[in-house]
C-alpha cells in the first residue's frame, strides 16, 4: 500500500506536472507563433484577450469554461487540457521510477522536451531545433554513468536517419522528413544509447504506422490490394512477439529471436516496398509528423527498460 507521505509527494508532483504542462503550451504556440514565451500575459489566441487568474488553472479552467472561451466563446484547442494532463502523468511515472534524483531531473527535462516538440509537430509540421538540441544534451545527461553508449547512440541514429533522407530525395525527390526529425532521432539514440536504439527505433516505426493507419486503409480499401493486409499482420505479430521477448514476457530461444526478427524485417520490407510505389505515382500520402512516434518511444522505453 502507499504510504501517506509517498501518496503527498505522488499528488504535489502531478500538481507540478499540471502546471509545467501549462507552460509547455505556451511554449508551444509561441514559439510557433514568434512570441516571447513570457511576454505578454496569457491571452485567448482568438479574441486576444488577457485570460483572468481562473482561467489559467490547468484542466480545470477547460472543464469549467467547456473547452469554450469566456469572452469570444470560440473553442480551446483540445491541444491545452491534453498536454497539461499527459505532463502531469509523466512526472508521476518518472517519480514513482527514479524518485528526487538526478535521472529524474535529466529524464523529465528529455521527455518534457520531447512533449514539446510532438505539439509543435502536430499543430504545423515543424519543430525548433534549438529544442531537439536541448533534448540532444539532456539525453546525454541522463545516462552520465554511460556516456560512451549514449554517444554511440546518438551517432547512429543521425547517421541512420540522414542517409534515409538523402535516399528519399535522390529515389522518390520527396523529404520523408526534415533536418529537425534528424536531430530528433539522433536525441533519441542519445537517450536510449546504442545498446537500446533498434529497440527504440522499432518503437517509433510501430507509433508511426499506426498514425499513418487511416490513411493506409482507405488506400487499401481504394485499390483493392488486400494481400497488404496480411503482410502488416505478418509485421504487427513479429513485432509483438519480438517485443515481448525483449522485455522477458516470454520466452523465446536467441534462434527464435533471429528468426521473429528477419520476420518483422521481411514484412516491413515487403510494405515499405507497397508504400512507396504509391508513394511514387503520387497515389498515397502517408507523410505524418515523425516527432509524436518518437515521444511515445522515449515514453515507451522510459518506463519499460
Amino acid at each position: 500500500m502507499l504510504t501517506d507521505c509517498f501518496l503527498y509527494q505522488i499528488i504535489c508532483i502531478f500538481i507540478l506536472g499540471l502546471i509545467m504542462g501549462s507552460f509547455y503550451n505556451v511554449v508551444i504556440f509561441r514559439t510557433l507563433s514568434g512570441e516571447s514565451i513570457i511576454n505578454p500575459p496569457s491571452k485567448c489566441p482568438a479574441c486576444e484577450t488577457p485570460l483572468l487568474w481562473w482561467q489559467k488553472i490547468p484542466v480545470i479552467s477547460y472543464l469549467y469554461l467547456k473547452g469554450k472561451c469566456y469572452f469570444c466563446k470560440k473553442d480551446i484547442d483540445i491541444m491545452y487540457p491534453a498536454v497539461e494532463l499527459l505532463s502531469g502523468m509523466l512526472f508521476v511515472f518518472d517519480f514513482i521510477k527514479f524518485g528526487f534524483s538526478l535521472k529524474f531531473f535529466f529524464s523529465i527535462v528529455v521527455i518534457s522536451t520531447f512533449l514539446i516538440l510532438a505539439g509543435m509537430d502536430i499543430q504545423s509540421n515543424k519543430i525548433s531545433v534549438k529544442y531537439t538540441i536541448l533534448a540532444l544534451i539532456a539525453a546525454v545527461l541522463f545516462n552520465y554513468n554511460n556516456l560512451t553508449d549514449s554517444a554511440l547512440g546518438a551517432i547512429i541514429g543521425f547517421t541512420i536517419f540522414y542517409l534515409l533522407k538523402k535516399l528519399s530525395i535522390n529515389f522518390f525527390n520527396k523529404e520523408f522528413f526534415g533536418d529537425g526529425d534528424i536531430y530528433l532521432i539522433s536525441a533519441l539514440g542519445a537517450f536510449t544509447g546504442i545498446s537500446h536504439l533498434l529497440m527504440a527505433l522499432l518503437i517509433t516505426l510501430l507509433c508511426q504506422f499506426i498514425f499513418c493507419m487511416p490513411a493506409f486503409v482507405k488506400n487499401i480499401l481504394e485499390t483493392k490490394e488486400y494481400k497488404i493486409f496480411y503482410y502488416s499482420a505478418w509485421f504487427i505479430i513479429s513485432y509483438i512477439l519480438f517485443f515481448l521477448a525483449r522485455i522477458y514476457v516470454i520466452n523465446i530461444t536467441i534462434l527464435g529471436k533471429i528468426f521473429i526478427f528477419l520476420n518483422i524485417i521481411v514484412s516491413m520490407f515487403l510494405i515499405c516496398k507497397y508504400l512507396f510505389s504509391r508513394i511514387k505515382k503520387s497515389e498515397i500520402s502517408l507523410i505524418e509528423p515523425l516527432s509524436p512516434a518518437i515521444f511515445l518511444s522515449v515514453f515507451l522505453f522510459l518506463f519499460l527498460f
